[in-house]
């Protein structure tokens, strides 16, 4: 079985300002694995929650759910990601897409809520093991001088995949009338298929970093000598987080903006799979996700262009149009105003999305991008974790005093208004420079 670097030399060479050279079969290799990974991910995220509602999880275990998997993945990604310079890129890979194909499968089988949260988990392990490795990997492959563009293609390419398979899928299923239970089964089982054709196509990937030399310890690899190092490494990562947060005030003023929008944010994620499941079946949430996906393809694209002709405050706008997701929730009686709500979401994310990692990195100066990045992703982690977790109690406490649905309601109107001044926040957010 023949590796990327090792395919025939008569294939066709893709020689363009996006990567270094690479072949047609490479680059078809990597749209695939893109799709597959997104698609996949984008399933187990959006149905995760809502299949949770649907075998009875209650709310303080959805916020539970969302809060250890928001966290497992941003404090974890900083790690393997790490690991993977160290050994390589395609370990993480294989290891990480092919636990996810496993665990997806099984998702549908899964009826006790509890047991349902530790499937998450390992699935939120596996996602932290695979993602920084694959984005490191685009690293790898491309051109400083144009690997936005090389990694924005290859992107578009899982959401336009993603976008046509939640289509077909919506719609086919609706058209047999299925039980939910079988839905389920068949959606979680299309993720399970596509991160196992993206763990394939990983097998063909060839390493194309340098491993840095071992560490050799002292006194034949004294145990005492090595936990000296780990306390030494542990006091530095810390540092390197808190670093970039101290020397550059416009960023620390980002962070904190951006980190209670999305404690704003994490509010409604253990109370909107409620909505969703009440008004919505599989297939029709399926069609509704096509939806956000076809809005975030379009925001994308013209965000981008937006933010490069008139900066990026204008692409923040897409955090401000956050709170309207609540508000259609609120009045929602059918799947399709509930669609509503995600092309509000679609259109927003991918402004936001381009503005924020264009933010990031022009605050941080050229050898610092990845540790203002990490930063950025610990804060935003802990906040969202602390957002979903006080919902989940919150609601769980007074539904036993109001009721299910009028808790459900009165906890909308609250993440209405906390989206709201969240949005607002951002008029104070300045122009940034790029540093050099």
């Amino acid at each position: 079985m023949n590796s990327l670097k090792e395919l025939p030399s008569k294939t066709s060479q893709v020689e363009n300002s996006d990567s270094i050279k690479l072949s047609t079969s490479e680059l078809s290799l990597l749209s695939l694995n893109e799709a597959g990974r997104v698609l996949g991910n984008s399933i187990n995220r959006t149905y995760a929650l809502i299949y949770a509602v649907f075998i009875n999880s209650s709310p303080i275990l959805l916020s539970i759910m969302t809060s250890v998997r928001n966290l497992l993945e941003l404090a974890s990604q900083s790690l393997f990601g790490r690991y993977s310079d160290i050994h390589g890129r395609k370990a993480f890979l294989l290891v990480g897409l092919f636990i996810s194909a496993v665990i997806s499968f099984f998702f549908p089988i899964i009826t006790d809520p509890v047991i349902f949260l530790f499937a998450m988990i390992i699935y939120s392990l596996a996602f932290s093991l695979f993602s920084p490795a694959w984005m490191a990997y685009l690293g790898d492959i491309s051109v400083s001088g144009s690997r936005g563009s090389f990694i924005g293609k290859i992107s578009t390419v899982g959401v336009l995949s993603t976008f046509i398979v939640l289509i077909i899928m919506g719609w086919g299923i609706a058209l047999t009338r299925i039980d939910y239970i079988i839905q389920y089964s068949i959606i979680f089982r299309v993720s399970s298929v596509a991160f196992l054709i993206s763990g394939v196509t990983a097998i063909f990937f060839t390493e194309r970093i340098k491993k840095p030399p071992k560490i050799n310890y002292r006194k034949n690899n004294d145990t005492i000598s090595k936990n000296k190092s780990i306390k030494v490494n542990i006091k530095d990562q810390i540092k390197q987080v808190i670093l970039p947060l101290k020397e550059n005030p416009s960023f620390r003023r980002f962070v904190i903006i951006c980190a209670f929008m999305d404690f704003s944010m994490s509010l409604g994620w253990p109370i909107f799979g409620f909505i969703r499941e009440r008004y919505a079946s599989p297939a029709e949430n399926s069609l509704m996700w096509a939806v956000f996906m076809g809005f975030q393809v379009v925001s994308l694209t013209l965000g981008g262009k937006a933010i490069d002709r008139y900066g990026k405050r204008v692409g923040l706008w897409g955090r401000r149009l956050m709170f309207l997701i609540p508000v259609v929730l609120f009045f929602a009686t059918n799947w399709y105003e509930l669609a509503i709500a995600n092309a509000v979401g679609g259109i927003g994310y991918g402004m936001y999305f381009v503005a924020m990692n264009a933010y990031i990195i022009d605050s941080a100066p050229d050898q610092s991008k990845g540790k203002y990045l990490g930063a950025f992703s610990l804060v935003m982690g802990l906040a969202t974790f602390l957002g979903s977790i006080s919902m989940g109690v919150l609601t769980e406490l007074l539904m036993q005093i109001l009721g299910k649905w009028d808790t459900i309601y009165l906890m909308l109107i609250i993440v209405i208004i906390f989206r709201f001044i969240g949005g607002l926040n951002f008029t104070f957010v300045k122009e940034q420079s790029i540093m050099s």
